[in-house]
């Protein structure tokens, strides 16, 4: 049992083996936790079901390494400038992939074209970088046969000044 001193404080080493019991306690939980998380993960679903999702959503990557930099119009007759460091396109199979590179000059020309038809104005707007993903996206599945971009990734910001 604990000691007492007079004036009905623990003692300093009842304390920390109360400490300790509850570092241990918390510790047991938590080990129990993670161990009903791996056994009860979820149902795995039959390798036919897992083939056939594995097809539908086979998508590719196109990574274009070359910086854009263009001239921004501006209200008030400064110059700025755009800069997108790296562009990459999610595309939905590898024959949209070798398209977009069979026509990858063109695809850059349009690219930036539409990154030229941009403001500073409307470029410092909140929510401007999703609506440049979606206007690109429109304007490269324009260039393709069938289309086929499903997103425009900019994995490094853009740079606006």
């Amino acid at each position: 049992m604990a000691e007492h001193n007079p004036e009905g404080e623990v003692a300093p080493k009842s304390k920390k083996t109360l400490i300790v019991i509850i570092v241990a306690v918390v510790l047991v939980l938590a080990l129990a936790g993670g161990a009903a998380l791996l056994l009860m993960g979820g149902k795995k679903k039959n390798k036919g079901e897992d083939a056939h999702a594995e097809e539908s959503h086979k998508t590719a990557t196109v990574a274009f390494e070359e910086k854009f930099t263009v001239n921004l119009h501006s209200d008030d007759g400064s110059n700025h400038f755009m800069q997108v460091p790296k562009l990459e396109l999610e595309v939905t199979d590898d024959k949209v992939a070798k398209q977009i590179e069979e026509k990858k000059a063109k695809v850059m020309d349009r690219i930036s074209s539409t990154l030229r038809g941009k403001s500073m104005k409307e470029m410092l707007e909140p929510g401007s970088d999703i609506k440049l993903k979606a206007e690109l996206r429109t304007e490269i599945n324009k260039v393709l046969d069938k289309g086929g971009v499903e997103e425009v990734i900019l994995p490094a910001s853009f740079i606006v000044q």
